[in-house]
């Protein structure tokens, strides 16, 4: 690979990163919802608290979306072209859905949780690459972890670790926006590596 491509693929990947705040208003966005689906699901109504998160789950994109509308950010460049990749990469959870009822047949419903969390962590990992931030092996090892020990060991509970992973998406939010604003404060003082 030439030196300007690699330039140019460092910049698209900056670009998208800054653009996006290394994805902060999509965690945020989706740390909300499962908070809000595992509280429903804390009370007892479990059909609700499923349905919020695999609908909301789906509706996530365009509702982050808005909300960057709403908070004025920047787009990325036109020539851009890894919004499209966050498309297909947005798409594997819609496919993954059927992995939930199998987990959760049979009267299995604590396994709701912890299924959603490796299938979302897992989709989080390409997110490495989109948005060029290694947080996000983090986030998603922290995610299929927190599924495999809720889906395993700590079954009794419907709603636990979907307070816990939605904690840890929004704890993940707030540092990549505390990040990018540390890459953006860098630039404007001149001292960008």
């Amino acid at each position: 690979m030439s030196g300007k491509m690699m330039m140019d693929t460092y910049d698209q990947h900056r670009n998208y990163r800054l653009c996006n705040k290394g994805g902060s208003v999509y965690l945020a966005v989706e740390g909300v919802l499962w908070l809000s689906s595992a509280t429903f699901g804390a009370i007892g109504q479990i059909p609700v608290a499923m349905l919020l998160l695999m609908v909301g789950g789906m509706l996530i994109h365009p509702i982050a979306a808005l909300v960057s509308k709403l908070l004025r950010l920047p787009t990325p460049n036109p020539s851009n072209r890894l919004s499209s990749l966050n498309t297909w990469i947005a798409l594997t959870i819609p496919l993954g859905i059927p992995l939930i009822f199998m987990a959760t047949a049979g009267g299995h419903e604590n396994h709701f949780f912890p299924a959603f969390a490796v299938l979302v962590g897992a989709h989080w990992l390409p997110f490495t690459y989109l948005y060029a931030m290694k947080s996000f092996v983090f986030l998603a090892g922290m995610m299929v972890l927190v599924g495999i020990l809720f889906g395993f060991e700590y079954t009794q509970s419907f709603s636990a670790s979907g307070f816990l992973i939605g904690g840890i998406l929004l704890l993940f939010a707030a540092t990549h926006l505390v990040i990018v604003r540390h890459e953006t404060q860098r630039d404007s003082d001149g001292t960008r590596d």
